[in-house]
């Protein structure tokens, strides 16, 4: 998800550095993960999940841009990152993979599940400033 690039912006909106952090982490989380999130939904035949990174992925937000933009495209992201979440929490720690997994795989589960809920408790808390 390269195309959110954490950026400074003037906006003359009080209170817009609010958004700073939520924007970054959407930016940064989400490029940490992006490539075993993706294995992950690969192996565990939720292929059709990886079209809610692509939608993530077409995020862009204009260096000018005002509260209210910001606001657009963190409420944009709320609902692929529910459906990535919900769906990693479908994923049994047992269940067949169409890949190999690593040793500690109930690890590699639970971690992009917490960055997920982590992220969406910084968006939501944002929105509702």
């Amino acid at each position: 998800m390269n195309s959110i690039v954490f950026t400074q912006f003037v906006t003359p909106v009080q209170g817009a550095s609010c958004l700073d952090i939520p924007l970054h982490r959407l930016g940064a989380d989400i490029d940490a993960e992006i490539g075993s999130l993706e294995y992950l939904l690969d192996i565990s035949g939720l292929e059709d999940a990886i079209d809610d990174i692509g939608a993530l992925s077409e995020l862009h937000l204009a260096a000018d841009a005002s509260r209210e933009d910001i606001d657009r495209l963190l409420e944009s992201a709320v609902a692929p990152l529910e459906r990535l979440l919900a769906r990693v929490r479908t994923i049994p720690l047992d269940g067949p993979l169409a890949g190999p997994a690593p040793s500690d795989f109930d690890a590699w589960l639970r971690w992009p599940g917490a960055r997920l809920e982590d992220i969406l408790a910084t968006l939501r808390h944002a929105l509702a400033t």
